[in-house]
């Protein structure tokens, strides 16, 4: 069953109108404009949103009007018992956006056949929607590694924490994992364009200025200016804007972060797993992390117990394997080093998750010898995961 959600501050028609739908649908009801908001917020996306002309905080189609914002794939449908006026149709339709303007006295049949044509339609938007969001994942996962095995540096900034970031993601129902890590992997427009001293510092675990801080802080806004022309990547710009906004205010110190409520959670857990990469690359135990970024306060208790369990539920037992039994989606326990032009050097690091680029760069280097089998891998990602095989 598709789920709808029915607000109105009648009760008695909210109860009415529950009844003739839940045979059919799912049905959650709100009292209210306000509490309709927050079930959107908690429980959403729902597949169709229905509310009357006439409430009592506000108008239908100044709640519907909210509602394309707070859930823009919803169907929108406005109840009506009177015929409306030309200014409020004008408002619903180029306001709202409602999908159909219904009677509220409507027959059973006619009503069952508006709300599924409406569920219809959340479905073809939504799908179209997931597979758009998988093609910006496999674009951003190109532009990564490419800028990775041009520049080192950034490799080592982004790569290891990919899995961690992952995980965070699927544990918060609030989040979108893949437009999340798409915001996450694209960033790295905004790492290149940093000094190369500063990047050089942060690797080697030492302490940076409050300028440097700023400096590093503002990378995500380079990469915004990159892709903020893609209608596309509206979500994603949104993440990599609040990402640039969190992260002064974790890496300085700075309080306040959580009165933000435009801040999409994905922007905050792209900012937690940096400020956690930055606090590893200072060499800290993992405890003293946790503890800086639990008194930091611009996390949520929650937040920071999910990185806890994460870290403490990464398997940390390694595996020998040789370069042949590499495979997409496993995780190296310890850098693989090898020697190009002569030197030793770190060709992947540790902590970075394979890709089939990365596997096919080892094997074609260790026909030349330029490889130290046999290589470490974490022992939880010996299961290659199905989400890497494009990698």
């Amino acid at each position: 069953m598709s789920s709808i959600l029915l607000v109105d501050s009648d009760g008695k028609a909210l109860t009415v109108m529950q009844r003739r739908l839940r045979k059919n649908f799912e049905t959650h009801i709100a009292l209210g404009p306000r509490t309709g908001f927050q079930r959107l917020q908690e429980e959403g996306p729902y597949a169709v949103v229905m509310a009357p002309f006439s409430m009592t905080e506000m108008d239908g189609i100044d709640f519907l009007a909210k509602v394309r914002e707070i859930s823009p794939w919803s169907t929108r449908i406005l109840l009506s018992d009177s015929p409306m006026d030309v200014t409020n149709l004008l408002r619903a339709i180029n306001d709202a956006k409602v999908f159909h303007l219904l009677s509220a006295s409507c027959d059973d049949s006619t009503l069952q056949r508006i709300v599924g044509e409406g569920v219809d339609r959340f479905s073809r938007i939504s799908t179209s929607a997931r597979n758009m969001n998988e093609i910006h994942a496999i674009f951003a996962k190109a532009v990564h590694e490419l800028v990775c095995w041009l520049r080192s540096d950034v490799r080592d900034m982004i790569s290891p924490v990919l899995p961690l970031l992952r995980s965070l993601c699927q544990s918060d129902s609030k989040s979108n994992p893949t437009v999340t890590e798409t915001a996450f992997l694209l960033s790295v427009i905004g790492l290149i364009a940093l000094p190369s001293a500063l990047l050089e510092k942060i690797i080697k675990g030492q302490e940076l200025s409050a300028d440097e801080l700023l400096i590093f802080a503002g990378h995500p806004e380079h990469a915004v200016e990159w892709v903020n022309h893609l209608p596309q990547l509206r979500e994603v710009v949104e993440i990599l804007r609040g990402y640039s906004k969190l992260l002064p205010l974790s890496l300085l110190r700075t309080s306040g972060a959580l009165a933000k409520p435009d801040i999409p959670v994905g922007a905050t857990l792209l900012a937690m797993v940096m400020e956690y990469r930055l606090a590893h690359f200072a060499k800290l135990e993992t405890a003293a992390i946790l503890s800086r970024i639990r008194s930091n306060g611009v996390y949520s208790a929650a937040q920071v117990q999910a990185l806890e369990t994460e870290l403490i539920r990464m398997d940390q037992s390694v595996a020998e394997l040789t370069l042949d039994k590499l495979r997409p989606g496993m995780i190296m326990a310890k850098a693989v080093t090898g020697e190009r032009d002569g030197k030793e050097m770190v060709l992947v690091p540790e902590g970075y998750e394979l890709s089939r680029t990365t596997i096919v760069f080892l094997l074609q280097s260790a026909r030349h010898g330029q490889v130290r089998e046999p290589v470490l891998v974490r022992g939880g990602s010996l299961i290659p995961q199905a989400d890497n095989e494009n990698a």
